[in-house]
């Protein structure tokens, strides 16, 4: 029953993830259309930064409750120690989201960013290397069932490239950002090209993040041999 129950949560994390993180895409292609006000595009901005808190803390809780199934299969040692050091891991960058946006503007707010940069893409190389090391057959000494489970192995490495997904569509484009500093008198033609090159460009990245995602999906659920 407990098992059952994490599950669930499981499947909530993903449909916030998934669904908020469509709820951000969409709100792009409103944002760099240039026949809209200021005001208006603002306004949309701003909501979004809000909506996007909920794909984000998906993402990040599911390191304790991915922890607390993979732990419940045997594919992750089932202690104590592991599945509270990913809670604080997992509460902790949710901590640090939230304190990021109602900080936003001031100088901690700008640490903040850059720990989570670094948090980002240290976390994408463990899972990273992690996947291949299953899938290599190397056992890490802390993965005791999933030598028998490669798909928990491409899992992982899935899992990791998201990190990195996320880590450039965080630190390269922020027409969000842009589009809000310019003003309602600094839209120039130049500018207006500038936000429609990123916004475009990282409307691509989050359709990356979605295709890994589902692949995720996929394989938790069908865990292929």
């Amino acid at each position: 029953m407990e098992h059952l129950s994490w599950l669930y949560v499981h499947i909530l994390l993903f449909v916030f993830w998934l669904g908020g993180d469509v709820g951000v895409y969409l709100s792009m292609a409103f944002i760099k259309n240039p026949a809209l006000s200021f005001e208006t595009r603002a306004t949309i901005i701003r909501l979004a930064f809000y909506v996007d808190l909920f794909p984000r803390c998906a993402f990040a809780l599911m390191l304790p409750v991915g922890t607390q199934l993979a732990g419940d299969l045997g594919l992750l040692p089932a202690n104590a120690g592991l599945r509270a050091t990913s809670w604080l891991l997992g509460l902790g960058w949710c901590a640090l989201h939230l304190s990021a946006l109602f900080l936003k503007g001031t100088p901690l707010a700008a640490r903040l960013r850059r720990v989570n940069v670094v948090f980002e893409a240290a976390m994408g190389l463990v899972f990273v290397a992690a996947g291949v090391a299953v899938l290599a057959g190397v056992d890490p000494g802390w993965l005791p069932g999933a030598g028998e489970a490669p798909w928990f192995g491409l899992k992982l490495l899935l899992f990791g490239l998201i990190f990195w997904v996320v880590l450039g569509i965080d630190t390269r484009f922020q027409p969000f950002t842009m589009l809000l500093q310019a003003g309602p008198t600094g839209l120039t033609a130049e500018r207006e090209r500038t936000i429609t090159s990123m916004t475009n460009q990282t409307m691509a990245w989050a359709l990356l993040l979605y295709g890994l995602i589902l692949a995720i999906a996929f394989l938790g659920k069908v865990k292929p041999p």
